[in-house]
């Protein structure tokens, strides 16, 4: 898998990304919001780049992550996933994160928009969803401003530490996003 932006390139895991990938998933203002617990073990990040950097596309039922590099210094920044559903194969969700360093440039929804038009004009899926934490507020506005509308607000509806957390949902049909892109 290779999406170019103009300042990125999304692309498979490599064996020399470990350290720095290990490294902002240990973040606990970036682990906070995200499925994994820490300390996130340099094992952990092996076994997730093994099972990684071989998928050449995105499968259903499984997440395929790719990493986000800077064209200019070829440093990896973070990471974009998306999981085909595994009870409809033209629907899928999506997943970012983006090591603190590099929050506020506009690296998430650069990347977001090229996995979008990938998904929606090269695969031909009719409809791409995300979740995030109400809290979020970084993420749920990097949704809306990759174009995303939210479509729901699960209050308490995850465990979360000792209590719950609340959801905002987001979706975007093909057809939404062939009208946005033919606009600007």
């Amino acid at each position: 898998m290779l999406l170019h932006t103009p300042r990125l390139v999304l692309r498979n895991f490599i064996d020399a990304d470990l350290e720095y990938f290990v490294a902002y998933r240990n973040v606990p203002e970036v682990a906070m919001y995200q499925g994994w617990r820490l300390p996130y073990t340099r094992e952990q990040g092996l076994e997730f780049l093994h099972e990684m950097k071989d998928m050449e596309s995105p499968k259903q039922g499984r997440w395929l992550q790719l990493a986000i590099e800077l064209k200019e210094t070829g440093e990896m920044i973070g990471d974009v996933g998306v999981r085909i559903h595994d009870q409809d194969a033209h629907q899928a969700g999506i997943g970012f994160t983006i090591a603190p360093a590099h929050w506020r440039h506009g690296y998430a929804v650069e990347a977001i928009t090229a996995l979008l038009e990938f998904l929606f004009e090269d695969i031909g899926l009719h409809r791409v969803s995300a979740d995030c934490d109400t809290e979020n507020t970084a993420s749920w506005h990097t949704l809306e401003k990759a174009g995303f509308r939210q479509e729901a607000h699960f209050v308490e509806s995850f465990p979360m530490g000792q209590g719950y957390g609340s959801e905002y949902y987001y979706g975007m049909l093909r057809r939404e996003w062939l009208a946005r892109k033919n606009m600007g």
